[in-house]
């Protein structure tokens, strides 16, 4: 009887540590979609969900020197107001230095003569008052571990201790989107899988462990256990070179085949990559997310201009209209669809996003060429039998330009609809109004 009663008094021992491991207590929450940290959605595998069910659409902003600049808040200040949600942040290294004179570095000593045998205090301290910062302003960080520090990183001593100690001093912040190892390098695959697979396995909160590779056409290991996400670069630029539809779009389907969430965390920047065009960068935007995937704004002001109040980046006045319209659908329901539209043109290419049941889809049409003009023109949809509200949107504003109505009575019949003229691009936004007996197209009997 003895033995009964200890038994059961050590289950309830470890359940109540269980507990208390997880219990909202242990949690730094903020306001949404920061009350709780996201992990990959077990229903719907390329979307990010946190403890309330909320999913998160990603409108990532490079800020390399965050943890070290002069004005924090100011840049935080910026990046809300542009519609960005998640900052990617260095942890370890110099970025810029040539042009900030900033070195990020935990322990003591410096990046060219380290002194192992402590940590800099002050440092982990004020990490962790901007990271709560970030917080406060609806902010998430995608915390990159080793940035400029990669080829030497594997050398470092003590290496579990200090991953143990970035969990338990950080791991606590509930906008702590990411563990990322590395930035674009990959030369070190055995490392990467000892600190990918610490974090995976030590996290309590599931968040995504992600590294990234430089630019390619593919994901970097999505096939490994820990990576989280689907990650890819496109620092790529706006010229025939590369194409909207040949090139970028491939790229974003490619990341998405992977059965997790799929995330360009830095595409191309101006000048340095050639990404100078403003409405081809807001073309890229609306792609990678009419195409399921989260995208990331890379430029010089998050970069060497990071601490420059006034600049921003060619095409930063779209971030806000694409962010917003993507987010006021169910985003997470939505996968690509490759039927509603059933008209090919020379002149433009199409993406399109719908949910299951296609109460709510939407078609991206853009030119591959900047400044072209497409005239009005007839179009043919594809939709289950209903009848559907169809508005004509402007992707630069989200100014309505044309709404109707449209009745399908059969899914094996294509409507035809009026295109409106437009220049560079436009989409369709098609809400099902009215739920009718669904219809099957013809085939064998």
């Amino acid at each position: 009887m003895k033995l009964k009663y200890l038994i059961l008094g050590l289950l309830l021992i470890a359940l109540s540590c269980s507990e208390w491991q997880t219990k909202p207590e242990s949690l730094v929450r903020f306001q949404e979609p920061w009350t709780s940290p996201f992990q990959v959605d077990s229903l719907q595998p390329y979307q990010l969900v946190n403890r309330e069910g909320k999913h998160l659409l990603i409108l990532n902003k490079t800020a390399w020197a965050y943890f070290g600049m002069n004005d924090p808040e100011g840049f935080l200040k910026r990046s809300k107001a542009q519609g960005v949600n998640v900052i990617r942040v260095a942890f370890v290294g110099a970025p810029y230095f040539e042009d900030l004179h900033i070195e990020l570095w935990p322990w003591e000593g410096s990046i060219e003569n380290p002194d192992f045998s402590g940590y800099d205090e002050s440092y982990w301290d004020e990490v962790e008052k901007r990271i709560k910062m970030a917080g406060e302003y609806g902010i998430g960080i995608d915390f990159n571990i080793y940035n400029t520090v990669r080829e030497e990183a594997h050398k470092y001593p003590e290496q579990n201790k200090f991953w143990k100690i970035i969990l338990d001093r950080f791991g606590k912040y509930s906008n702590i989107l990411t563990w990322e190892i590395m930035n674009e390098y990959l030369g070190n695959q055995k490392f990467q899988d000892s600190v990918g697979s610490f974090f995976y396995e030590n996290d309590k909160w599931n968040r995504p462990v992600i590294t990234s590779d430089g630019t390619t056409d593919d994901a970097a290991w999505p096939d490994k256990e820990w990576m989280g996400m689907s990650v890819v670069h496109t620092c790529t630029g706006s010229g025939p070179k590369h194409d909207l539809k040949d090139w970028y779009l491939a790229v974003a389907r490619n990341s998405r085949a992977h059965g997790k969430p799929a995330f360009n965390n830095e595409s191309g920047r101006e000048k340095r990559h050639k990404n100078d065009d403003p409405e081809h960068r807001r073309k890229q935007s609306w792609i990678w997310y009419a195409a399921g995937c989260h995208w990331t704004w890379h430029s010089w002001e998050g970069c060497e201009g990071i601490e420059d109040p006034k600049y921003r980046g060619p095409g930063a006045q779209y971030l806000k209209p694409v962010t917003e319209f993507f987010r006021s659908l169910p985003f997470w329901k939505m996968n690509p669809n490759f039927t509603i539209l059933n008209t090919t043109s020379l002149d433009w290419f199409s993406v399109i996003l719908a949910d299951s049941q296609r109460k709510n889809s939407i078609v991206y049409i853009c030119t591959t060429e900047t400044g072209k003009s497409i005239p009005e023109s007839p179009i043919k949809l594809r939709l289950p039998d209903g009848i559907y509200n169809i508005e004509f949107i402007d992707p630069a504003t989200l100014k309505t330009l044309k709404s109707i109505s449209l009745t399908s009575q059969n899914l094996g019949f294509l409507k035809t609809v009026t295109l409106p003229g437009f220049t560079d691009d436009i989409v369709l936004k098609i809400k099902l109004v009215e739920t009718r007996e669904r219809s099957m197209i013809k085939g064998t009997e």
